[in-house]
């Protein structure tokens, strides 16, 4: 290793050998490996150093001085400025080679699984237009101006967008549109800087049911009552005065302009954190529910809903979990942090029983009322902390489960609800993640109670970006 001395701020150019988890790019500089926020393999970079250790660096991207080999040209007006779709000047098949390297590389270095069963990962049935929910930011900048977009590339700073290709042309005339009304109503969008402002996020959600159905009309379907075209509005925001009947104004204005616009809801974020979620409802103008196709299951989806982001590939990837599971009529299931109930009642038209596990009483009570309204009899959901929940589920006591499901949050699970789960000695362990890293935490503390990984599929609902979604079974070997 070199002893040149580095220094954040200093500018290096570099060759891109590959990509780490998380899609920065990986390059060398005399020995120091140099992870750079941006760029393609092949690529001859100029970087900014923002961080130096004695065995890596890190750095942004300034400037792109040589092209990649694999590079293709973005589709998007505000590639490079907007920081939503980082890799869209990468072919599609490259970016589903790499998101399988991923999860191959993290079971291998973090789950210590150097030759795991990783089958080959499943594609997205759309690479765009793909998404059912977005969120975009307000800010304020200095001059008083008020945006409505994402968030700019490595900054807090909002693009103003006026295309967007994950999704559909009618959100981003809603957003247009949205962002006019709030500046119509002189009201102040979020400041960064002064963390204060009125409007604060907006969440748009379109079903992909009904999406080629016009406004109002009833979709085809199994007579379960389906709805044509629908979207479903969030505006959060702070408090001020006035606050009620500006969007009480704006929710007016959208819904005549769109019919398609079934209900605007207005929900207070008080806690400065910028997390696109509301903490009270205190307002719908129209229908504060959606429904959602997912395999044989129509689902009701409230604003603040857990639901994956592209449907078409969310029934791939619960039709593998499903797979995994290979649930028959006399088999117990349960499915730990089950949302709205989407995989266990997917599960639970081949299972005997299911019993999901949720923290969240708003999802519980969806949950129930999806069961109900797809005639599903053999499932219940429980409410309250998993951990806890678990806690209480005592071996021998009742009955354990022969298979677990599980799709936790981002940071995966504590060791603890490990520790509960294992002590059931289920014999099939289905573990749905969208983070590669901690899924292969997870997996090797599994694998340290007994547990075999058996196979992994990993699944893309994210194109045009280095997220990607997992599914992975682990058995328990019979003596």
């Amino acid at each position: 290793m070199s002893d040149t001395p580095l220094r954040p701020g200093d500018l290096l150019e570099l060759t891109v050998d590959g990509l780490a988890a998380g899609g920065r790019a990986v390059c060398r500089h005399e020995g120091r490996v140099v992870f750079v926020a941006g760029g393609l393999p092949g690529q001859r970079v100029r970087a900014r150093l923002t961080t130096v250790k004695r065995r890596f660096a890190e750095a942004t991207l300034d400037a792109v001085l040589a092209p990649s080999p694999i590079q293709c040209a973005p589709f998007c007006a505000h590639f490079g400025d907007c920081g939503g779709c980082v890799w869209q000047d990468m072919p599609y098949a490259e970016q589903l080679r790499w998101k399988e390297r991923f999860v191959v590389d993290a079971l291998g270095r973090i789950g210590g699984l150097r030759d795991a069963n990783v089958l080959p990962i499943l594609a997205s049935p759309a690479e765009r237009g793909f998404r059912n929910k977005m969120e975009f930011a307000f800010s304020q900048d200095r001059d008083g101006q008020l945006h409505l977009g994402l968030r700019r590339r490595g900054s807090r700073a909002v693009v103003d967008i006026t295309e967007c290709h994950l999704q559909t042309p009618l959100t981003v005339r809603i957003v247009e549109a949205v962002r006019e009304l709030a500046r119509e109503s002189g009201l102040p969008g979020w400041d960064d800087r002064r963390q204060d402002g009125f409007w604060r996020f907006l969440v748009v959600r379109e079903p992909e049911l009904g999406r080629n159905e016009a406004p109002g009309a009833a979709a085809e379907g199994d007579g379960q009552d389906t709805p044509g075209r629908q979207c479903m509005i969030q505006c959060i925001t702070g408090r001020h005065p006035g606050a009620a009947q500006a969007v009480s104004r704006l929710a007016e204005a959208l819904r005549a302009r769109f019919p398609e616009v079934t209900g605007v809801v207005h929900s207070l974020r008080l806690d400065p954190e910028q997390i696109a979620y509301g903490e009270r409802v205190l307002a719908v103008d129209g229908e504060a529910v959606l429904t959602e196709r997912l395999g044989d299951n129509n689902l009701l989806l409230g604003p603040d809903s857990f639901f994956q982001t592209n449907t078409a590939a969310a029934s791939l990837l619960y039709d593998e979990a499903r797979r995994m599971a290979a649930a028959g009529p006399d088999d117990t299931v349960w499915d730990l942090y089950s949302g709205v109930g989407a995989i266990a009642l997917h599960l639970a038209r081949t299972a005997g029983a299911v019993r999901g596990f949720e923290i969240t009483p708003e999802a519980v009570i969806d949950a129930r009322a999806n069961a109900a309204r797809n005639n599903i009899l053999n499932c219940s959901f429980i409410s309250g902390d998993v951990r806890a929940s678990l806690r209480r589920e005592r071996p021998g006591e009742g009955v354990s489960p022969r298979i677990v499901v599980m799709d936790p949050p981002r940071a995966g699970l504590h060791e603890d609800v490990v520790e509960a789960v294992a002590a059931h000695e289920p014999e099939r362990i289905v573990y749905v993640s969208c983070n590669p890293a901690t899924m292969a935490r997870d997996v090797a503390l599994f694998t340290a109670r007994g547990y075999a990984l058996q196979e992994a599929r990993p699944v893309d609902l994210f194109p045009q970006s280095h997220h990607v979604e997992c599914v992975a079974l682990l058995i328990l070997p019979k003596d």
